[in-house]
């Protein structure tokens, strides 16, 4: 059995399996810095793009003992690189209006080759970050790829402007329905906040579809855009409403196409309330957090009735996320869409959570955890915690029974400590299950 990192690569290697040729042993820091030093240059011969070096512990027994936090683990390291950066004319300032309808300003570029690709275009964020780039029309500006995938743009040449260039503003109204563009005073980003807007429901229709959401075969971005330049679609219930009839007339749509593209339609019906949840396209709702909500709240109208702080003492759910699921139930159009899907078939509930059995020694308790804990990983304490009828939620509240405590330990800590309530190390945590174990 291997012992250390390095002889696990040798072994999958002996296997036959690929592993990457240019792994190192390192013995000390500084032969790692050398290694990543040699890499920042001797990476652009390779036949892939590469934004940097992992550095793990080769020893696995003490990977096993530092295990994970709640994303990643404690025994690797990412070494980035500085991304590479060329020069290019800025020929024109362009905008999108996202499925939130949020407005992102967009570099329209004289093409140049970047890492790999060929860029025409780059993300200029929002009006904050635009007003900090001065930028001009025919500016010379510096161009990246943040993370090494999404082109931006990093600076401007003022000098090299030319004269009399115009600059480069935020629109006032939206390009797509012409309604008068907002920017809420908590926010950087300037919004639509027309929910007919074409370019919005364009987008609530195109994250329906997707594989995460409903995962509706066949109906891509394109077949959204003709639905809605045939006005057959207003909003993701009038999906489920679409006859064969009504798709023949689409370009390229043939009989067979449209029987294929209904029973797709339909068969989304089937998908679980976390997946409708999902797909409702709530602001910072993901799959994940879709799914920790529906496990708790297994009925649309039990998630609809809670308020924020009921919906934040979900684990792995905190106040932004509550207070923008409360949000979206508050809104009539957003109740209404509910009634429709719900008439229309749609699952919008779940099965109940399992009940503790009484008889477990930390049922009726209730425990928060923040910070890194030094050995257990979130996920690890949470499964340890509920294994003995306890349970976990994400926020402190009058109920709370134990608050377990890491390193680098937030707010709720000091909440806790107000509140009086009884704080645990990870040593204790353990100590308590083990001695109520049976």
């Amino acid at each position: 059995m291997p012992q250390t990192q390095e002889e696990s690569l040798n072994t999958l290697q002996t296997l036959g399996f690929k592993v990457n040729p240019n792994r190192q042993l390192c013995p000390t820091a500084a032969d790692v810095a050398q290694f990543y030093d040699h890499w920042d240059q001797a990476r652009t011969a390779l036949p892939y793009l590469t934004d940097g070096v992992v550095v793990k512990l080769n020893d696995l027994v003490l990977q096993d003992r530092l295990g994970f936090t709640q994303k990643f683990p404690r025994w690797a390291i990412a070494l980035k690189y500085p991304a590479e950066e060329v020069p290019t004319i800025l020929q024109d300032m362009t905008v999108q209006i996202g499925r939130t309808g949020a407005v992102t300003p967009v570099a329209e570029l004289a093409p140049v080759q970047l890492a790999g690709t060929t860029v025409a275009r780059a993300t200029l964020h929002n009006a904050d970050r635009l007003a900090e780039l001065n930028l001009h029309k025919g500016d010379t500006v510096i161009v990246r790829k943040a993370g090494e995938i999404i082109p931006e743009v990093v600076r401007v040449l003022p000098d090299l402007r030319p004269a009399g260039a115009e600059p480069c503003c935020l629109p006032t109204h939206c390009p797509e329905c012409g309604e008068k563009l907002v920017r809420p005073a908590d926010e950087a980003v300037t919004r639509c906040i027309n929910p007919s807007c074409p370019a919005i429901v364009r987008g609530d229709l195109i994250h329906w579809t997707s594989r995460q959401a409903l995962d509706i075969a066949g109906l891509g971005e394109k077949w959204v855009q003709q639905l809605l330049e045939h006005q057959l679609v207003s909003s993701v219930a009038d999906l489920y409403e679409l006859t064969i009839e009504d798709l023949l007339p689409l370009e390229r749509m043939g009989k067979k196409s449209a029987q294929n593209l209904v029973a797709a339609i339909a068969a989304s019906k089937s998908q679980p309330w976390s997946r409708v949840l999902f797909g409702l396209g709530i602001r910072h709702v993901g799959a994940v957090n879709a799914q920790l909500l529906t496990q708790e709240f297994y009925t649309v109208e039990r998630l609809a009735a809670a308020d924020p702080k009921q919906i934040e003492a979900v684990y792995g759910i905190g106040p932004e996320i509550a207070y923008s699921v409360h949000e979206w139930f508050q809104g009539v159009a957003n109740q209404r869409l509910i009634d429709r899907l719900k008439s229309l078939g749609l699952r919008l509930e779940g099965p109940p959570p399992v009940a503790t059995p009484i008889d477990l020694p930390m049922a009726g308790k209730t425990f928060v955890l923040t910070g890194t804990l030094p050995t257990l990983s979130r996920r690890e304490a949470k499964a340890k915690i509920e294994e003995s009828g306890g349970k976990v939620t994400g926020s402190i509240s009058s109920k709370t029974s134990y608050v377990v405590v890491g390193v680098d330990a937030g707010s709720k800590l000091a909440k806790a400590e107000k509140l009086g309530i009884q704080r645990l190390s990870e040593e204790d945590l353990l100590a308590l299950l083990q001695s109520v174990s049976f």
